[in-house]
């Protein structure tokens, strides 16, 4: 408990004020100068004899709890216990010292504590920025006995928060089961591929099994029907490579197309392992951030670990450069999908790092789209200036378009998609390409 402020009270500087306003009645009495004295010198002791105990550390217990795994944007409880161990009634305001990216509900709560009593407290704290987060102290505002003083002590906690996308939708869709349950606005049901395509086990026959399930040689063996059964291959990888650079922080009305991305792609995560299969992640920019191979859905929390505090960067996309990397760590056949932002010239900066990771995976671009374009196409055109800017915009869709087609020509699942549909997109296109069996 340190003490970093002290401060006179307001009644104080009330009764400093009192006595300035007094001093020119004073003036005119025969014993003015006596009387002075003796006010100026009252209120001097009153204020030393308030002062002197104000220097030591009062006798008090605080003990802060909350959850430090927090999801952008919402509210959750911070609360305090605090508990008043010392022979004095204490008046005092209560504050939290937060990062500035942590909003607080109240700045501060005032609370009166009778000798050895005890309060509990509780505050809303919401994040607005991921990654690392603190609290680092309580600050009390302690007023001394006559209230002629108030000191502020501050009680360091050093509390380290982490503040993760908002990861609310992967437990709401727990029960997200490939294509049987569908609570995602856009998410499209996928027939199986016939019966199955890796061998499950062996039963007896039932009635609507296929001919060409029956295993003549186990049946002829237990002198009864006996089937095959079949099960969509495990044990596939997916590989997503997530362009961080600066064409990934085109702000949108619910965060960038960056924040969009990470939050589509971890749920995307939770479906590949909840489907049994390999997931690697790559991020790249001005540095790379790769990790590899996570299986098993209680393992999504490394995915999450490990992205949670990136942002984009204002380095310029090298996708070659990131296909080289990728493929130096993971060369056998994998779906990988490359999210990213096209402008107008990234189809001739794309298309050799394509074609390389085409050499040894199945290759998917999902490209987040420009909102701005819509909105400028959508725009009335009133005068000479609109209809330029229209012209501009209806010239970068058309490019736009056209590159996305010449993907397709090169054999790549090419998908374009607005921000907030993004989800969908990744999702579906997973469970295409493990469905049909082109893996």
């Amino acid at each position: 408990m340190i003490r970093i402020k002290l401060r006179p009270a307001k009644r104080l500087l009330q009764l400093v004020c009192a006595l300035v306003l007094l001093l020119p009645i004073l003036i005119f009495t025969e014993t003015a100068s006596l009387l002075t004295t003796v006010l100026i010198a009252g209120l001097l002791v009153l204020a030393l004899l308030d002062y002197l105990p104000t220097r030591f550390k009062h006798k008090l217990s605080i003990e802060v709890n909350t959850n430090q795994n927090m999801s952008l944007g919402r509210w959750q409880p911070v609360k305090l216990s605090i508990k008043n161990a010392s022979e004095q009634l204490l008046i005092t305001d209560i504050s939290l010292h937060l990062s500035k990216a942590i909003e607080l509900s109240e700045l501060y709560t005032s609370i009166t504590l009778a000798e050895n009593e005890q309060a509990r407290l509780q505050w809303n704290i919401c994040a607005h920025q991921r990654g690392e987060a603190q609290l680092a102290a309580v600050e009390l505002r302690i007023s001394s006995r006559l209230k002629l003083w108030q000191a502020n002590w501050i009680i360091p906690q050093d509390l380290a928060l982490k503040v993760y996308p908002d990861f609310s939708r992967v437990a709401q869709n727990q029960a997200l089961n490939g294509v049987t349950n569908t609570p995602i606005s856009g998410l499209k049901l996928t027939k199986k591929r016939g019966d199955g395509i890796e061998f499950h086990q062996l039963r007896e026959y039932r009635q609507g099994d296929s001919i060409k399930q029956i295993d003549w040689q186990a049946t002829s063996k237990r002198r009864k029907l006996i089937s095959k059964e079949y099960q969509e291959e495990q044990n596939q990888h997916v590989v997503v490579m997530l362009d961080a650079s600066k064409k990934m922080n085109i702000d949108t009305i619910a965060g960038t197309h960056f924040d969009h991305a990470l939050n589509a792609l971890l749920l995307l995560a939770h479906t590949v392992l909840k489907q049994g299969d390999w997931f690697s992640m790559q991020s790249f920019n001005h540095d790379i951030r790769w990790l590899p191979n996570v299986k098993g859905t209680q393992n999504v929390s490394r995915v999450m670990n490990h992205f949670y505090d990136l942002y984009p960067d204002q380095s310029i996309s090298d996708y070659l450069v990131a296909a080289n990397q990728l493929i130096a760590k993971r060369s056998k056949r994998s779906l990988v999908l490359l999210v990213t932002t096209f402008d107008d010239q990234s189809l001739e900066e794309v298309l050799p790092a394509i074609k390389l990771l085409q050499k040894h995976h199945l290759v998917a671009v999902i490209n987040l789209s420009n909102h701005a374009l819509t909105e400028v196409l959508a725009e009335p055109i009133d005068n000479y200036d609109d209809a330029t800017t229209y012209c501009a915009a209806l010239d970068l869709l058309n490019t736009h378009k056209a590159n996305m087609a010449r993907l397709k020509k090169e054999g790549v699942i090419a998908i374009d998609t607005q921000p907030q549909k993004l989800l969908p997109n990744v999702l579906n296109t997973y469970l295409n390409v493990k469905h049909s069996g082109v893996l």
